[in-house]
């Protein structure tokens, strides 16, 4: 019984330090590819308004004028995108919107005689 506890103890071990090893062979990032690869770039889903107050889904969480989602600051949210400030500076960031299309009329089909010959 005691050698299962003990193997049990040393695969519980290796797998805790597997997790903190890295391969040797790939070349160091820097740190700040380490923080770019973090933080996705911004991303602007939908865009609410209920009379004067607005909130927009941000990197997949509902926010309003004045959160906060990671490093970007939420300043206002706009009737199709929201202003923020990252990194010390203020951007804007729209919704995509849909090329417009132009809809035909239906045409009838073509009436034949309902017999045939």
């Amino acid at each position: 019984m005691n050698t299962l506890l003990a193997v049990v103890l040393v695969a519980a071990s290796v797998s805790a330090q597997a997790d903190a090893l890295r391969d040797p062979t790939r070349p160091p990032q820097p740190a700040a590819a380490r923080v770019s690869a973090q933080e996705a770039a911004p991303a602007l889903t939908a865009v609410f308004a209920s009379g004067e107050r607005r909130s927009a889904i941000f990197n997949g969480r509902l926010v309003k004028a004045g959160d906060s989602v990671g490093s970007y600051s939420i300043e206002d949210v706009l009737a199709d995108g929201v202003r923020y400030r990252h990194a010390g500076t203020v951007h804007e960031l729209y919704l995509p919107h849909a090329p417009g299309t132009v809809k035909k009329p239906a045409t009838a089909p073509a009436r034949g005689g309902s017999g045939g010959q």
